[in-house]
């Protein structure tokens, strides 16, 4: 049988799906069983409107924080660190061991690390030179 390689700039949807599916498949066999839980925690103003929070996916015993964004006038004033708090509070009596995130050198390594996670990895260089991609982890 004869194969090919092949390279493309434009990537269709079902090339992409096949990829994905048969990826997706093989993992399943090796990881826990059991769905990704979408959560969020939020912070309101007195209007009802957000004015920061984070996004992430609860799967066995982790969390991946997925995003932590506060509004421009409401950082540096501990906003970030009652979401983090209230986000171990919430998850850690359902049996969540580990927290996951990773951040850029120009975003808030300084504010995780303070927090008790510890940096496990880097990308250097990335996406671009001078810029950095951390990999952080907190047992809780």
């Amino acid at each position: 049988m004869t194969m090919t390689t092949e390279f493309t700039f434009d990537l269709q949807p079902e090339d992409f799906e096949t990829i994905r599916s048969g990826i997706r498949a093989y993992n399943l066999q090796h990881l826990p069983s059991g769905d990704v839980t979408r959560i969020g925690c939020f912070v309101r103003d007195e209007e009802g409107k957000m004015v920061g929070g984070l996004t992430g996916n609860l799967f066995a015993n982790t969390v991946f924080v997925e995003f932590l964004w506060l509004d421009e006038n409401h950082r540096k004033g501990g906003l970030g660190t009652q979401l983090m708090q209230r986000l171990e509070a919430e998850v850690k009596p359902k049996g969540i061991t580990d927290l996951y995130l990773d951040t850029f050198s120009f975003q808030a390594l300084g504010f995780y690390l303070k927090l008790g996670f510890e940096k496990v990895g880097e990308y250097r260089g990335f996406p671009a030179e001078g810029i950095s991609k951390y990999f952080l982890q907190k047992r809780i």
